[in-house]
């Protein structure tokens, strides 16, 4: 009797991972605009019905393809100390969000919609703005040898610029998110060192 109530479980879990890895592929290949929820569900191989079924609500589905986005592309792994390496692949983060300009424009508008505790992403970008926030301030301490405080001030910024670089960047695809991110990290350290 457990193997038959696990069983829809396993399959409902199988089929909700492969509808987040068909909706980052499609919004992959997508523009700015991003998928439709149709165009998602061919990709999985459903129908938009089937593939609402295995979500609570549209916030949540865009919500998972966020985190499973998080989860691909984390600039750095979960647990990793800081290194100097971290800018690197921070810079290979942001060249990457240039390719994925519909992911781009997800995230910024849940984010937007999220603020208000009532969304169900609310926590969730709370503690990955937090989360992400320390561990480039301590990439910054460890990296550019700044002190905590100054790290993580310069953290927010850094962060606060990204996310501004990205609304611009989608009204300008010809500005260079990563340059402008390296540049200003260049100066803000060249800055707090002086």
């Amino acid at each position: 009797m457990a193997a038959d109530k696990r069983g829809p479980y396993r399959k409902t879990a199988g089929i909700r991972n492969a509808i987040l890895w068909a909706a980052l592929e499609a919004y992959a290949e997508s523009d700015a605009g991003g998928p439709t929820l149709q165009a998602i569900a061919d990709k999985a191989g459903l129908t938009e019905t089937a593939l609402l079924y295995h979500f609570p609500n549209r916030e949540e589905l865009f919500l998972a393809i966020l985190r499973a986005r998080d989860s691909r592309d984390s600039f750095r792994e979960l647990g990793d100390p800081p290194s100097a390496q971290d800018f690197e692949r921070l810079g290979r983060l942001i060249a990457h969000n240039a390719e994925t300009p519909g992911l781009v424009r997800l995230f910024l508008e849940q984010v937007v919609a999220a603020v208000g505790g009532a969304h169900p992403a609310h926590a969730y970008f709370a503690e990955r703005y937090r989360a992400f926030a320390v561990g480039l301030a301590e990439a910054l301490t460890q990296a550019k040898g700044l002190p905590a405080d100054q790290a993580a001030w310069l953290a927010r910024v850094l962060i606060a610029a990204a996310d501004g670089l990205q609304i611009q960047w989608l009204y300008d695809p010809s500005i260079s998110m990563r340059q402008d991110l390296d540049r200003l990290v260049a100066l803000a350290v060249a800055a707090a060192r002086a």
